[in-house]
Formats: structure tokens, sequence, C-alpha cells
């Protein structure tokens, strides 16, 4: 059973900070060194200093960018630059985004969820994670006692009983408006009431629900847990840290858009690119798009648009770097069911990014385990193609997305894909709200 609680949120004062676009963030694992130092500078404020914070070369154990984390935030809401609502709320979330020259509008709601192990109830992973991740999101859960930004999930709702009562809150004036820095239109409203409240509660308590994004700090959450629950002899469950914010949206919104997480590849010892090429073949047929300095541009768009044409058999771009750009299908899907020696379900061994993990960096680079030291994630095929031709990455493999049916088909089977297999866009934004749980707190309607 799916529980969900209205929480007291803790956001901005809009009275003390008149441009909230200054002191928002996108979430920590989109944000480079680079931004990161735009976002300090931009306002002493801003939200990077607690989901980010700047390392420094004398950090240790009792002085470092989590236990600073933990200071900045108990001292914004010492001095009321951060405010807690005075009542419990759920939160309705509007983005209003542009993909490809096309509008979208992404609705839906951020309340708290009892948490439970993945796969043993309701709630379904979809994607591998990495133990550095994890550490790193549950140290700064510790000292700041708080979940900074939401899980990302979604749900089914045919018959549109959570949309309604979204809309009907949609009518009156959003407490928060905020543009980021790719334009997007983020707005928030508060469900107070409790009929419309228990309404929410009462429809997610039979829906499957199928995490998007945020599996790295949805596990700390479950660690941080485990961890408090050893230290409680009288744990009940309705504990506050028995709790993770998430933010949940319908399958059936037209604004759920899935983009590609493209690959590159480094520190590839004696690579030999002629035969790298040659070794292909054995899985792929291999289709040149040679391109000059003058027409790289146009070849690239040429090869995206030819991937997200094959439908017969599974598309992948490779760029090989000196203008050499390739189209790579699959030569036959019992390859792939003869390589995977697990007992793993169809619909996980046919993803694109099971056929590269597998075919190309197991079988061909010989790289199986070494992935998270030599494979860098790129949600642009531009930068991904710009880490080959400047930065030394040896190879960029340029991806189609994973469609949603197959994130669900493979969930559903309690497995989890390749890590970063999807990139759902926009991303949420970290600051409009977060949840803050009091040791000693227990959470109930």
């Amino acid at each position: 059973m799916v529980k969900i609680f209205p929480f007291r949120g803790v956001y901005y004062n809009k009275k003390k900070l008149k441009n909230l676009s200054k002191v928002m963030t996108p979430p920590y694992d989109i944000v480079s060194p680079e931004m990161q130092a735009k976002l300090y500078d931009l306002n002493d404020f801003n939200f990077i200093r607690l989901i980010l914070g700047k390392e420094f070369a004398g950090d240790n154990e009792y002085n470092n960018r989590y236990v600073r984390a933990a200071a900045f935030l108990n001292g914004w809401l010492r001095h009321k630059v951060l405010l807690t609502d005075d009542k419990p709320a759920i939160y309705i979330y509007e983005q209003r985004f542009t993909v490809s020259g096309k509008k979208f509008v992404r609705v839906g709601f951020i309340s708290i969820l009892r948490l439970e192990d993945m796969g043993r109830g309701k709630v379904f992973p979809h994607e591998e994670t990495y133990p550095r991740a994890k550490l790193d999101r549950l140290q700064l859960m510790r000292t700041t006692s708080a979940d900074l930004d939401s899980i990302f999930a979604f749900y089914s709702d045919k018959k549109d009983k959570i949309g309604k009562v979204t809309r009907q809150t949609m009518k009156k004036k959003p407490f928060i408006e905020v543009k980021d820095l790719d334009n997007v239109v983020h707005r928030l409203w508060k469900i107070d009431k409790k009929p419309l409240i228990n309404k929410l509660v009462q429809e997610m308590k039979d829906k499957a629900v199928f995490i998007a994004d945020g599996h790295h700090r949805y596990e700390a959450a479950v660690r941080n847990k485990n961890e408090l629950k050893m230290k409680n002899t009288k744990f009940s469950e309705d504990e506050a840290y028995n709790h993770v914010m998430v933010y949940f949206t319908p399958i059936e919104n037209k604004g759920l858009v899935v983009l590609p997480i493209h690959r590159t590849v480094s520190n590839l010892a004696y690579f030999d690119p002629i035969r790298f090429e040659n070794d292909l073949a054995e899985y792929f047929d291999v289709v040149p798009y040679p391109a000059t300095k003058k027409t790289v541009g146009k070849i690239r768009k040429k090869l995206l648009k030819d991937m997200q044409k094959v439908t017969d058999k599974h598309a992948i771009g490779l760029y090989l770097g000196n203008y050499r750009y390739f189209l790579l299908r699959l030569k036959d899907e019992k390859m792939i069911d003869e390589m995977v020696a697990e007992e793993k379900p169809k619909a996980w061994k046919h993803l694109d990014v099971t056929i590269l993990h597998y075919a190309v960096f197991d079988r061909l680079l010989n790289m199986a385990n070494e992935t998270e030291d030599k494979v860098t994630y790129f949600k642009s095929e531009e930068e991904a193609v710009k880490a080959v031709d400047e930065k030394g990455a040896v190879m960029a493999f340029l991806l189609n997305p994973t469609r949603i049916e197959e994130i669900i088909a493979v969930a559903s089977e309690l497995e989890k894909m390749p890590h970063k297999s999807t990139y759902f866009y926009p991303k949420l934004l970290s600051g409009p709200v977060f949840y803050r749980f009091e040791h000693g707190e227990k959470v109930k309607l």
C-alpha cells in the first residue's frame, strides 16, 4: 500500500528575497563545477550551498560541505530567510517548457511517502545506482535532517481522479512562480484543506509508483531510516525520518518527456580504433556517416533522425572523433539473449542501453566492471561529441530515448536498467519547497 502524507514545507521568504530565480538551482547531479561557481556568485542564499556545497583543502570530519550545509540551513531558518508552513500541505507543482520547438506542460504534486524497500511493495525502481553517489546523499541527509530535493515518480491516473483535484487547486494564484536557467517556468500551489488531502491520500493507496529520478536519494533515505531505527527501540513507522519527499506525476500526462542520456568512454589502454570498427561488425551493421568540418553539424542531425526511424532493429550512434560518425544497427536480438547469462526479462535484455553495455562495453571493450570510472554521461549530444574532440574522451555513443512503456515493463519485473538509462526533462527545480524532519516527530493524518 502506498502511504502519502502532507507535510509542513520549507521554502524561501519572498519578503526577504524578491527575485527567487536567483536562489533556485538545477538538481545537484547535473551541476558542473562551473555552474556551481556561478550559482554561488548569484546570491548569498542560493540553494546550491545546501545541495552541493563547495569543498576545500582543509575539510575534515567536523568541517566539510555537509556540516556547512546544515549550518547554512539552520542559519537561514533562524533569520527567516526560509519559512516553515504553519500546517501540513500537499504542493501542486507545474512546469511549462519547450522541447524542439514544441510546448509542454507537466503537472504533479509533492507529498511525503512512507518508506518501503523498493520492489517489496508498490514502489518500483528502474535504474541501477552507484555506492559513491548514495553515500554522498546519505551524508547530506544525516547532517541536515532534511529531504532537500524531491524523488521524481510517476503513476497511472486513467480516470483523472487526482487530476481533477489538482486542477481545482490551480484555479488560484500560485504562491511560487519562478523561471529557471533553461527558461522553464515552475509554479507551486498549496493544498491544505483536509477533504482534498484525504482524497489524494485515498486515491494513491492502491497505485503502483515507479521512480523516474532520484534512485540514489531514495536508497539513501531507506538507509538513513534503518540507521535511526536501530537506535529507536520504540520504532512505530510513524517517525518523520521514515518518510521521503516525492513528486508524483501521472503517466497519462503529455508533459512526461523522456530524453536520451548519451555516453562517452575515456581512459582506454591500448585502444585501436580501426580494430574496434572491425570488431563492431560482429554484432552490428555498421553504417558510416562521413563528414567534414563544414558538414559535421548537418551529418549529426541526419544520424539522429535516422536512428529514430529504425523501428525493426535497435539503433545506436557512434562518434570516434575526426568527424567520423556511424550508425550501429543490431544484427539479431538473439545475440543479446545469448550474451546475457542471467535470467532477465525480455524487456530488460532488449533495451538499447543493455545492448550497448553488454555487446560493446563488456564484450568489445572489456570494461564491464569499470564503467563508473570510464563512462561519462551527457544530456546533450553536442557536449558528448565535444568531450571527444576537446577533452580526451575516446568515443561517444548517442542514444534514442528510452520509452515509458519500456521503463514500466522493466520495473514491473523488479529489474533495474543500467545506470543513467533515462533523462526525464525538465528536471525538478531545487529550492521551491522541501521537507525537514524533526527527530521524535510523528507523521499521521
